[in-house]
């Protein structure tokens, strides 16, 4: 069945809440303009998001820095350096710097419309970025705290 994007992203939040582990399931969510949805614990610079590109016919997953240009080239570093343990969990994950000075850990799925089907894959693909993402991005911001 297809699905409104505001009913694919309502649905997405839900499955998220339902699907993570009980320590992750506290996470804010907001729904940018159009076809996006970003999930954060706490540092909205620092979030989780899906974002349909409706052009490509592709959903994207991911986790996005989009702080000042130091913190994100400081999260991209940080990042870059553990790549081999991201693949091992999300083995089509690609880590670039992206658009404002921003960067974002990521991978695209097949969305060519949206129904139930990208709608599970979504949720499937974005519960497994949180859980094997975010406590690094903990570590990450530990360490940017204790170096302040």
């Amino acid at each position: 069945m297809l699905l409104s994007p505001s009913d694919f992203f309502g649905g997405l939040r839900k499955g998220l809440k339902a699907g993570l582990p009980p320590g992750l399931r506290t996470f804010r969510s907001a729904r940018g303009r159009g076809r996006l949805m970003k999930v954060h614990f706490g540092e909205p610079a620092f979030h989780f998001e899906a974002w349909h590109h409706t052009g490509a016919g592709r959903i994207e997953v991911g986790l996005h820095f989009e702080a000042s240009a130091d913190e994100n080239q400081a999260a991209f570093a940080y990042f870059r350096s553990r790549m081999v343990e991201v693949k091992a969990s999300l083995p089509h994950a690609e880590l670039e710097p992206w658009d404002r000075g921003w960067s974002r850990l990521y991978e695209t799925l097949p969305a060519a419309r949206l129904d139930d089907a990208v709608l599970r894959h979504t949720v499937e693909c974005m519960a497994l970025y949180v859980v094997m993402l975010q406590p690094l991005l903990e570590q990450f911001l530990r360490s940017r705290d204790e170096n302040r």
